[in-house]
């Protein structure tokens, strides 16, 4: 058996974590497959923190979750010469890319757009669009650090082994149940849930008013102008009677100051035949958020920690050891699930 566990990648992917060696300062310790020893039923890899190769029998070595594939790669990029020196290139490469302009620069630039983007759509639809860019990106950046984007053709008919790959090693028990096709078919459903969401208008049309507002409104114009031709009317008599006093030569208000007053406190006269019947206002709609590529994003986090958690050495499922884990998990990733959770929650309650 050249593979027994299926770790072996070309180029090499798969990251393991070491378990269960005779050799304490090992265990707990990530590295990364690069092949298989028939001779000695060992598999080779390369220590991630410090870059030294080593053999294991398969059953020291468990594939790593996504959290500790990103620490595993984290330690790779940090500790390897190699990987180093890469880096430097390639930052050479963008900074010659920029016309001498430096890549943090750059970076900030699209640290500013992106805040832009967020500010227009929103926290929530600019996460999930994060989130697909990076599967995405998970997928096909193998192919592209072997290839080169240049070769896209060839990136893109190895695109559905990807995607095999990367829903592998994310759940180790679908190794062997899935065809490259099932896993083509899930990523697509995937990215048309988040285009659905990402693309579906989050604000309503205005409502027009409700009728016994448009009436009290309507009323009330026409009592503001009522009132003002009514003023209007009182300017005026107002200045004849002066005239009046005036050209008397009587002392001002004489003329008739308590008929004046009189027309002042009269209050303003509303015409009685104005039809206020309008149509009865129609119940407001529920607005609800619906099952989308968010909620199934947050299911399955809670799926895939609770699979983890819950699992025994020999395969079976224990709610004791879920629980007595789920108390264990470090704060961020209680967050994360809490969540999960009330995401999903919100989706059919809310």
């Amino acid at each position: 058996m050249s593979d027994p566990s299926g770790f072996v990648r070309s180029p090499p992917s798969t990251y393991v974590k070491i378990i269960n060696t005779a050799r304490a300062e090992m265990n707990g310790q990530f590295g990364l497959i690069l092949g298989y020893s028939e001779e000695r039923s060992r598999y080779i890899l390369v220590l991630c923190q410090t870059g030294a190769q080593a053999m294991l029998r398969p059953e020291n070595l468990e594939p790593c979750s996504s959290m500790e594939q990103y620490q595993a790669q984290y330690q790779q990029i940090r500790n390897d010469p190699q990987v180093k020196q890469k880096i430097h290139e390639l930052y050479a490469k963008a900074q010659q890319l920029l016309g001498g302009r430096k890549p943090e620069h750059a970076a900030g630039v699209i640290g500013l757009l992106l805040l832009f983007v967020t500010y227009r759509i929103g926290l929530s639809k600019m996460i999930m669009l994060f989130s697909l860019t990076m599967l995405l990106g998970l997928i096909v950046a193998p192919d592209i650090q072997t290839f080169g984007i240049q070769r896209w053709k060839l990136i893109v008919r190895n695109f559905p082994n990807r995607c095999r790959e990367t829903i592998e090693q994310t759940v180790p028990q679908a190794r062997g149940r899935v065809t490259n096709q099932m896993a083509l078919g899930l990523v697509v459903i995937m990215i048309l849930f988040a285009g659905r969401t990402l693309f579906a208008s989050s604000g309503s049309p205005t409502a027009p008013p409700p009728p016994q507002v448009a009436a009290n409104s309507a009323q009330r114009s026409l009592a503001n102008a009522v009132n003002t031709v009514n003023v209007a009317n009182i300017i005026e008599e107002a200045y004849k009677l002066g005239y009046n006093d005036a050209t008397s030569s009587h002392p001002f208000g004489t003329a008739s100051l308590a008929e004046l007053k009189e027309q002042i406190t009269t209050p303003p006269s509303i015409p009685d035949d104005i039809d206020y019947d309008y149509p009865p206002q129609p119940p407001p709609q529920k607005s609800g958020g619906g099952f989308g590529f968010g909620s199934l994003m947050s299911l399955f986090m809670i799926g895939r920690t609770c699979y983890q958690a819950g699992m025994t050495g020999d395969g079976n499922f224990d709610p004791q050891l879920l629980m007595v884990n789920l108390q264990l998990l470090p704060m961020p990733q209680k967050a994360i699930l809490g969540f999960s959770v009330f995401n999903v929650l919100k989706a059919f309650v809310l």
